[in-house]
């Protein structure tokens, strides 16, 4: 025990608690640290819900890219990869959903009413609707690859058609659900992280298909269409981030300084979003590029896009327990 006296506080004629050591308030203080405790409760979202957003981007975006090369492009092997993909992305994400909620009835009581203004509402009925349909034309394809000619083409459109409001907003939707809450790195990022998250499940679905395709033998000329199409994905994935970065300030520490920014900076910018982009632009202006540089590309991308949401998410669990993010906030 110190055997100096602490000097006792004493109200103040506005009614505050002033010592005599400091003209700092009791009020000041709180808003300062709030005691060091955090303001906001840190969502649970780990692994499970990390998955699920990396899954369904690859789901929502191969059924996108899927159609529209079957409207506008006469490659039926993209045509087929992209279906193929977008089934074997959809397929583990209920059961990754509903492991995340606990019990499998909650998954069933999200879908008995729909609120237009809950993105986790509106994302149920999204995935609902494009489990149903990614389904249907990954289903006509087995049978048209079975056969040997195409089944049922105009179910397999309208399947398309009817598919893709569905598909583009699972693409999506999972940054506009981080967006609303009140979390300081997702809340401050309100209109950049969706669309950020948009870009990203183009380019993880460019890679994806460029991997598979590169794998089984695609055609060249299909391969020069996907590496145009990531590297517009890539500019458009890597622009909205820096511009949400920017946006944060020093709401971003969380996501940028170390630890998670010793993640963020080499593998998931550098790596993951700047040297795939480079190569990419090199093979659309005719640069030579072999199998390996294209699978490992392919590699790099993917990552980039996973270890995006990963740390995306882990950061806004860092953001919410720093009481003075939560006050530099609502300041502004």
């Amino acid at each position: 025990m110190s055997d100096r006296a602490t000097t006792p506080a004493h109200p103040a004629e506005n009614g505050e608690l002033i010592t005599h050591n400091s003209q700092r308030t009791t009020s000041d203080a709180v808003q300062g640290s709030y005691y060091g405790l955090p303001v906001v409760k840190a969502p649970h979202w780990r692994w499970l819900v990390i998955t699920y957003f990396f899954f369904g981007a690859l789901a929502g975006g191969g059924f996108v890219v899927g159609t529209i090369a079957e409207f506008f492009s006469h490659d039926r092997a993209l045509v087929r990869a992209a279906r193929y993909l977008s089934l074997a992305a959809i397929l583990p994400s209920p059961p990754l959903l509903i492991l995340d909620l606990g019990r499998p009835e909650r998954f069933l009581n999200m879908l008995r009413i729909v609120k237009l203004r809950s993105p986790m509402s509106l994302g149920s009925w999204a995935l609902t609707g494009l489990s149903l349909f990614s389904g249907i034309a990954a289903g006509l394809q087995i049978l048209s690859d079975l056969r040997g000619r195409p089944t049922m083409p105009l179910l397999s459109r309208i399947a398309a058609i009817l598919g893709m409001p569905f598909a583009i907003f699972v693409c999506g939707y999972t940054g506009v659900l981080l967006a609303i809450t009140n979390v300081p790195l997702w809340a401050r990022s309100t209109y950049l992280l969706g669309p950020t998250f948009v870009a990203s499940a183009f380019s993880s679905t460019v890679a994806a298909l460029s991997l598979i395709l590169g794998i089984t033998g695609g055609e060249e000329k299909t391969g020069l269409r996907l590496a145009r199409a990531g590297t517009v994905a890539v500019t458009a994935e890597l622009t909205l981030l820096m511009l949400g970065l920017a946006r944060l300030g020093k709401l971003g520490r969380p996501l940028t300084a170390p630890p998670l920014g010793l993640i963020f900076w080499p593998w998931t910018v550098g790596l993951g979003m700047v040297t795939p982009l480079i190569v990419l632009s090199g093979a659309v202006r005719g640069k030579q590029w072999s199998l390996r540089t294209r699978i490992l590309t392919s590699l790099l991308a993917l990552s980039g896009s996973y270890s995006l949401r990963m740390l995306m998410i882990f950061a806004g669990r860092k953001s919410a327990e720093r009481p003075e993010d939560y006050f530099e906030m609502t300041d502004r």
